[in-house]
């Protein structure tokens, strides 16, 4: 059974009064005996790491892959040889290659985000064989064979929102279903969620699922090509840039209809100014910072000290009542929280 995380909460409620980084130095709660195969920490030795950062074309997948560069210097820097980084683009043959780029390198731990469920198996199995860690993190694999896993569980995200959703329209209506990129494991699963909760609801009528490839300005368009083939939507369950989808509706003059955020502070920004003019929305997170959740894990792992091997973070919710907890006015619009990531270190990393 996947371990739920319960640290992961404290950690938010110190990130959002700003306090952020001072808690890096707690790191990710893991009190198992049984994942943890090695125990004894050779002294001295230092470590090659490798890092693929699987696509950074928005602000959750930039931010994730800088929260764990920011966090392995600050925590690490005196156990580590050389740490590698290699750009997988979103492309599932670059992420293989890196892969195998970076057992080449000679990498004792590899720290990876699957492209696909399936396109890594083999190759991990390879590296694990050749007694190479491997952390997979942030979206689902095929697999069970790796030194540890680290995710929310996406169908459970899926379920969430639209659970929410669901109760906004009060159970009837048309609803549109926006998500990442197609065939992608967080995609596949985070609809699947969603579905599960949709058909309970005979009188919800939900569109055929679309792709924003957590891209905005593709976002948009998709929503616009929806609105003019089905002008009368009455909700809109999204795994894709929220804060684009809300733009559409600013711009276009239209009546707000409920929908789903994520946490970005545009979307804090608009439910702000907005919320009085109709907007209803929930925030249903999948938080950046499991990456660092990822490092410290896979690092206590490669230093033989106990360590879970599945680890299911909690899928935080909040509503309008936690906006002033949630809004970060004096930063950037795309900065999601919740965020290990000083205040200047965001201000320059979303300029």
């Amino acid at each position: 059974m996947k371990k739920i995380l319960s640290s992961s909460l404290v950690v938010f409620i110190c990130v959002l009064i700003v306090v952020v980084f001072s808690l890096i130095g707690c790191k990710t709660a893991t009190t198992t005996t049984a994942a943890a195969t090695e125990t004894t920490q050779v002294a001295g030795k230092k470590f090659t790491v490798g890092y693929d950062i699987y696509w950074t074309g928005n602000a959750w997948s930039l931010q994730l892959a800088e929260e764990f560069k920011y966090a392995i210097q600050k925590e690490y820097s005196d156990v580590l040889k050389n740490v590698y980084y290699t750009s997988s683009d979103g492309d599932a043959s670059k992420n293989l290659n890196n892969f195998e780029d970076l057992v080449a390198k000679g990498c004792d731990i590899i720290f990876i985000l699957p492209i696909t469920p399936d396109n890594l198996v083999k190759s991990i199995n390879n590296a694990m064989d050749k007694g190479i860690k491997v952390v997979v993190f942030g979206s689902a694999i095929n697999s069970h064979n790796y030194t540890a896993f680290v995710n929310i569980s996406d169908y459970d995200w899926g379920v969430k929102s639209a659970e929410y959703i669901a109760k906004a329209v009060g159970g009837k209506g048309t609803v549109a279903m926006i998500n990442g990129i197609a065939g992608t494991g967080a995609a596949n699963d985070t609809h699947a969620g969603a579905m599960s909760v949709f058909k309970k609801y005979p009188d919800i009528n939900t569109l055929p699922e679309v792709y924003g490839d957590w891209d905005s300005s593709k976002t948009k368009i998709v929503m616009r090509d929806l609105l003019a083939a089905h002008p009368k939507i009455d909700g809109i369950w999204t795994f894709s840039e929220p804060g684009s989808i809300i733009e559409v509706y600013i711009e276009d003059h239209l009546p707000f209809v409920p929908i789903v955020f994520h946490g970005e502070n545009r979307e804090m920004k608009y439910w702000k100014e907005y919320k009085d003019k109709g907007l209803e929305a929930e925030v249903v997170s999948k938080p950046s910072t499991m990456s660092v959740d990822a490092l410290h894990i896979g690092m206590a792992a490669l230093m033989g000290k106990p360590y879970e091997k599945e680890n299911m973070l909690p899928v935080p919710t909040y509503t309008y009542a936690d906006i002033d907890k949630l809004i970060l006015p004096d930063l950037p619009d795309r900065v999601r929280v919740p965020t290990y990531l000083p205040k200047e270190k965001l201000k320059e990393l979303f300029k």
